[in-house]
């Protein structure tokens, strides 16, 4: 166990925006956050309340919980000004995912989706040593997802994508065989994909969550309080016994909070999932550990990045603020925490080396 740290924070404008003073070795550490959101109020309007009211999200979205969100949702300076505050160098921007183009039908969604995309290449553009971006991609449209996806990488310089929740919000994940060139777009572009939550289907909401007497206590325990969770954990867990990650084995996924659950049911997947009893190729272990990374999102906890470590291993933990749902001033706290406990070289790889060489970013 690394010794423990005495260093403070140092103003970040010392050794560079971004910057945390910690053990001499590590004071170029540039900590990069890979899920940290933006919303265009403009673009987001387009989708029509009614939509996504149903689901009883709209009672999060009016709630005063989410207040510290709004106003710093977008990409300019309060953004910069946070990132410096919190030490990060450099954040991966996605879109706001539970608003995204897949409420609307496929035509208007791709329409969406497009502008989206344009909209967080102008946010790039106006900072580009402190910004990349996913893209937004119309899941639920097959062949205009895997064409966007390509102009974002190809074309707008994009990193990868992001998809929220389920395709269009009714439970059908990418493991379904329509969903096969979209994947395979991914390994063709040698980009990651994101797996971030979104809605919870309708007909799993009124089943699983629902308290009629309180919408908000439904709404907060289908979603971030604990649903969307389980529902990431599924997608990915579907790809892997499906056998969409066999046949697609250049195929990269990021899931993030900490791997929604997953890392402490590995031993529980390697026995249930026998290999030998259903034909599969590899383990569920090997399967997960060597296609899935897990980002920490912003639950700033030492216990579960632990676990996540010693069930994924180190090359495949990303550090995550989860901006701006989580305060960036909370990072260096957490950091140093961290930096007690892992060696100065994993947490490099954790907070730095790891993003960079995933999504290909060098600061």
């Amino acid at each position: 166990m690394a010794a423990q740290s005495e260093d403070v924070l140092s103003p970040p404008s010392t050794t560079g925006p971004g910057t945390i003073y910690l053990r001499p070795e590590l004071r170029d550490l540039k900590i990069i956050g890979v899920e940290e959101h933006v919303a265009f109020p403009e673009l987001t309007k387009i989708i029509p309340r009614d939509t996504y009211a149903a689901t009883t999200f709209q009672n999060l979205i009016d709630h005063d919980s989410l207040a510290y969100a709004h106003g710093r949702h977008g990409a300019g300076e309060q953004r910069i000004k946070d990132m410096d505050e919190g030490g990060v160098a450099f954040q991966v921007l996605s879109f706001s995912g539970a608003i995204g183009p897949m409420l609307l039908e496929p035509s208007a969604g791709t329409e969406l989706a497009i502008k989206v995309n344009d909209a967080m290449k102008a946010a790039v553009d106006r900072y580009p040593t402190r910004f990349a971006a996913l893209a937004e991609l119309p899941m639920h449209a097959p062949e205009a997802a895997v064409k966007e996806l390509h102009r974002c990488v190809k074309e707008l310089g994009f990193v990868g994508a992001m998809m929220s929740g389920s395709v269009s919000g009714t439970g059908k994940f990418l493991d379904a065989p329509e969903y096969d060139c979209i994947l395979s777009a991914f390994e063709e572009l040698d980009v990651p994909l994101y797996l971030h939550p979104g809605i919870v289907p309708k007909p799993v909401m009124d089943t699983y969550y629902t308290f009629p007497e309180n919408p908000l206590l439904s709404a907060t325990f289908g979603h971030m309080g604990w649903g969307w969770h389980n529902e990431v954990a599924i997608h990915v867990m579907r790809l892997a016994i499906s056998g969409a990650l066999d046949r697609h084995p250049r195929l990269k996924v990021v899931m993030g909070h900490q791997g929604e659950m997953v890392p402490m049911m590995m031993q529980r997947f390697d026995t249930m999932f026998d290999e030998k009893i259903f034909a599969f190729k590899r383990s569920m272990g090997e399967t997960l550990r060597s296609q899935v990374w897990v980002a920490i999102s912003g639950l700033f906890s030492l216990p579960p990045t632990q676990a996540a470590i010693a069930t994924w291993g180190i090359d495949r933990v990303l550090f995550a603020n989860d901006y701006p749902y989580i305060e960036s001033q909370r990072v260096p706290e957490f950091v140093r925490a961290l930096g007690d406990i892992v060696s100065p070289a994993d947490l490099r790889k954790i907070c730095q080396t790891n993003a960079e060489q995933l999504f290909k970013i060098k600061l």
